[in-house]
């Protein structure tokens, strides 16, 4: 423990005690000499902790862009002289998209048609033996139809920006024309004229995609969390991020999905904050999140725990034989690493006498209780001389039986006040819903007007965008 701090005045509830209690024939021992000796405070520990924020992005805005800016119909033709002379015409539906892990599938529905002839021999640009003409899904004949097919493979960059990179992949006849000259197939024939334009759909694809910069959807969780979250009668929690780190993405139909996980050090203290927010950062490797971990110190009036315990004591007697005593008053002070007790009595004798011990604290029962309740070294030797039978083993194993306190009004008040500041809207719209897993005391302090308690929050965090 760190060093005791010692003040020199005897505080006035001491005063009022012995005025109570002095007069002829009564048991007044001097003050423990460790009275109002105080340990400092352990410092606040800072516990990092991840908290995964889940972020959704909707593709399909950007694929409608670059569609907007591809060609709805497409015509072409081709005449030489000898061998596949032809004209076609395409017509395409809007780009249908979806997605499945880090892919996203791009389908167009098109209609084509073609016509043309075939002239095995040419000779001084005419055909020597007759063309032989073909055509399919041209004049009368209906639009044969076909779905060509186009993935783009998705990754986040280190700026928070969307790299997509899309290829051509199937035609896919779903009525194929069936015409073919000297091995040549018309399908493959129009592929490799259109493939050029599907060529820049991909480029114009890729070019919206990667406009989307992913900062707005992060920031407001960045700077919301960086905002001091009141929770009453306890203090104001700050998150602190720290670093920032994205998962891989995972698509799902057209919402593109990905965790952000953000390290911070979650921090009560009992006054605002008034920090400046910091600037967004780079990102790290990613790094999932675990949930987070807080502490805070709740102070324990002594004045109310000294009422506590009374309560419980003044009804009792504390006898030996014919000889008795009932309690009259109580209180509580700080004596170094060891709670100190006043108790002021009457009956067999009257007086005060003073005790000392160890606070324990028992988390499953949520209690405080003083273990190895001894009398201070000055008050044994009055009752030696006054009272030796006061000092009976039967009376201090009483006396500590009843000294414990029960805390759990105090633990579920923080628990339900830090469980209800973890769900609420923030700036920008940003919800936080905070499920509160465990509050444990991991420690205390005995301060000059309260014993302090250091507890220990465990619990998950989820961020919610609208």
């Amino acid at each position: 423990m760190s060093s005791l701090i010692k003040i020199k005045a005897i505080p006035a509830l001491y005063a009022g005690l012995l005025l109570l209690v002095c007069g002829c024939g009564t048991i007044q021992p001097e003050v423990p000499t460790t009275a109002n000796q105080v340990v400092a405070v352990k410092p606040m520990p800072s516990v990092a902790s991840t908290i995964n924020i889940p972020i959704r992005v909707e593709l399909k805005p950007f694929i409608k862009l670059a569609d907007q800016s591809f060609d709805k119909e497409f015509k072409g033709s081709d005449n030489p002289c000898s061998g596949l002379r032809y004209q076609y015409k395409l017509k395409r539906e809007p780009i249908q998209l979806s997605g499945k892990g880090k892919t996203v599938f791009l389908g167009l529905d098109v209609a084509y048609g073609f016509s043309g002839e075939y002239c095995a021999t040419c000779v001084f640009d005419n055909c020597i033996n007759p063309p032989i003409p073909f055509s399919c899904g041209w004049g009368d004949e209906s639009l044969r139809r076909a779905k060509i097919k186009l993935k783009s493979d998705v990754e986040l960059t280190a700026n928070y920006r969307i790299k997509s990179t899309t290829s051509f992949t199937e035609f896919m006849p779903i009525d194929p024309c069936r015409v073919t000259f000297a091995q040549i197939n018309i399908n493959d024939v129009l592929m490799s004229q259109i493939r050029p334009e599907l060529g820049n759909l991909a480029k114009m694809i890729d070019a919206e995609i990667g406009k989307q910069d992913l900062k707005p959807y992060i920031l407001p969780v960045w700077k919301a969390l960086q905002e001091d979250i009141q929770i009453p009668a306890t203090g104001y929690l700050r998150f602190q991020p720290q670093s920032l780190s994205v998962s891989e993405i995972n698509m799902s139909g057209s919402i593109l999905n990905f965790n952000v996980g953000l390290t911070a050090i979650p921090t009560i203290q009992s006054s605002p904050w008034n920090k400046p927010t910091t600037p967004l950062p780079t990102l790290s490797p990613y790094k999932k999140g675990n949930g987070f971990e807080v502490c805070t110190d709740l102070k324990m009036n002594y004045d109310s725990l000294s009422k506590q315990l009374f309560e419980i004591m003044k009804t009792e007697s504390y006898s030996l034989g014919k000889e008795k005593i009932n309690i009259t008053s109580l209180k509580l002070f700080p004596a170094g690493e060891k709670l100190g007790v006043a108790v002021g009595f009457a009956g067999t004798k009257k007086g005060i006498f003073y005790l000392l011990g160890n606070p324990s604290f028992d988390n499953s029962k949520a209690s405080l209780a003083l273990k190895n309740v001894e009398y201070d070294i000055a008050t044994k030797n009055v009752l030696i001389k006054t009272a030796k039978w006061m000092m009976d083993e039967t009376i201090r194993k009483k006396l500590e039986e009843q000294m414990v306190f029960d805390l759990s009004d105090l633990m579920n008040l923080t628990k339900k006040s830090i469980g209800e500041s973890l769900n609420q809207t923030m700036d920008d719209g940003i919800k936080i819903k905070g499920n509160l897993k465990s509050l444990e005391i991991s420690g205390w302090s005995l301060q000059q007007d309260a014993l302090w308690v250091r507890a220990r929050t465990l619990g998950d965090i989820q961020v919610i965008m609208d």
